[in-house]
């Protein structure tokens, strides 16, 4: 009886990621004859940090400063113009020999190539032969951490007692994204492009409401539009191996996509009405920052050979998502 009810579980999701797919790929076909064929934009989100650092101040414990008062013990900020930026907010005097510095971090990262992981470490842009060598390694190399990311939801769901068939999905799930790694690592070799290292910091366990805000974000908004951008590439890109390539990669994203809505629609039966607030929220805000993204032009020759959409087709995208996300 167990193993006839896994078979049905099993036959139901496989059924679900199909009909989100062909659903997908009805929306992405229905944006390329008017649109045509153009760009895509980068990836940008904010977020905060925090770091503690040898201080030798006289302030008094727990006292806030400004930006311009931490920057002798927390820097003036760094990062790389092309793939981040960490801004200095300001600094809290944590005992008399130490600082807490608060940074904001903007990340901008090519977009969209998989789900991304909490932990996430942009690291250092490399100088590349091409755009769209460039576009390739990073996509790459967000494939890489996308495995990183299905460990980590796999890791959590199983904390919170999640369904056994999502845990086995987030599973597999690695292992697409570890074929996706591979696939698009060898697709920027042949454009000369050295494909950087996956940085990930390994986060302990969050909290349910913590994991499914990212999951609202990341699986059912951009993973979603991510899955029918790699169909409208499977059609539209100049390149025929990338063709191949994205065709293979929208049915594993597609899957990915549904799970996403299935570990929303899991974590609303643990959530507080208030909480469930706070989901819907972020991925209303989701949704504008990729619209906003999404209308900033690109170079010709990644919407001609690598078949990205251009503003005009992600704004018809989005607007054909629409009723997934309202």
């Amino acid at each position: 009886m167990l193993a006839g009810s896994r078979m049905r579980d099993s036959n139901r999701e496989l059924t679900a990621a199909r009909n989100l797919h062909a659903w997908l790929r009805r929306v992405a076909l229905s944006a390329i004859p008017i649109a045509g064929l153009a760009g895509c934009a980068s990836r940008c989100s904010d977020y905060d940090t925090s770091v503690q650092v040898d201080g030798g101040v006289s302030w008094a414990p727990g006292s806030g400063h400004s930006p311009a008062e931490c920057v002798p013990y927390c820097g003036s900020g760094m990062g790389d113009p092309y793939c981040y930026r960490v801004e200095v907010t300001g600094c809290t005097a944590s005992t008399s020999s130490s600082v807490t510095c608060h940074n904001a971090v903007t990340r901008c990262e090519e977009s969209p190539c998989g789900r991304m992981p909490a932990g996430w470490r942009p690291g250092t842009l490399q100088q590349q032969p091409s755009a769209v060598a460039a576009y390739l390694a990073g996509c790459a190399r967000l494939e890489g951490a996308a495995v990183v990311a299905f460990q980590s939801l796999e890791r959590e769901l199983v904390a919170h007692g999640a369904p056994a068939c999502l845990i086995a999905r987030a599973r597999s799930a690695q292992r697409d994204e570890a074929r996706h790694h591979a696939a698009m690592s060898k697709l920027a070799a042949r454009f000369g492009a050295r494909v950087p290292a996956v940085m990930v910091e390994v986060l302990g366990v969050r909290t349910l409401i913590e994991l499914a805000v990212e999951n609202a974000v990341e699986g059912c908004v951009r993973e979603t539009f991510g899955a029918a951008v790699a169909i409208y590439q499977g059609q539209c890109a100049g390149d025929r191996a990338m063709r191949r390539a994205m065709r293979s990669i929208a049915i594993d994203e597609a899957e990915h996509a549904a799970l996403g809505w299935e570990i929303d629609a899991w974590a609303r039966t643990r959530l507080s009405r208030k909480e469930i607030v706070r989901v819907e929220t972020a991925r209303h805000k989701a949704r504008q920052r990729l619209f906003a993204e999404t209308q900033e032009p690109i170079a010709l020759e990644l919407t001609s050979v690598l078949g990205l959409p251009d503003a005009a087709a992600s704004a018809r995208l989005i607007a054909a998502l629409g009723p997934l996300w309202w």
